[in-house]
């Protein structure tokens, strides 16, 4: 039984130890990414549009 211990132990506790830290990396990076999300400010466009002050002055011809 202790020869058994001795061969298994370090190869089924190196994996355990790998899979612990493979699911916390995952973990912290799966709550990097909701911060991420929750801390960005939504775009504005950019893009300046023209548009008419009234909807009469588009196309107006000034009186003579």
């Amino acid at each position: 039984m202790m020869s058994l211990l001795r061969e298994w132990g370090f190869p089924v506790g190196l994996l355990l130890v790998w899979t612990i830290a493979a699911a916390f990396t995952l973990h912290a990076l799966n709550g990097m990414q909701s911060t991420l999300q929750s801390t960005l400010v939504p775009s504005q466009p950019t893009q300046v549009v023209r548009q008419p002050v009234a909807a009469g002055a588009v196309n107006a011809v000034p009186a003579s």
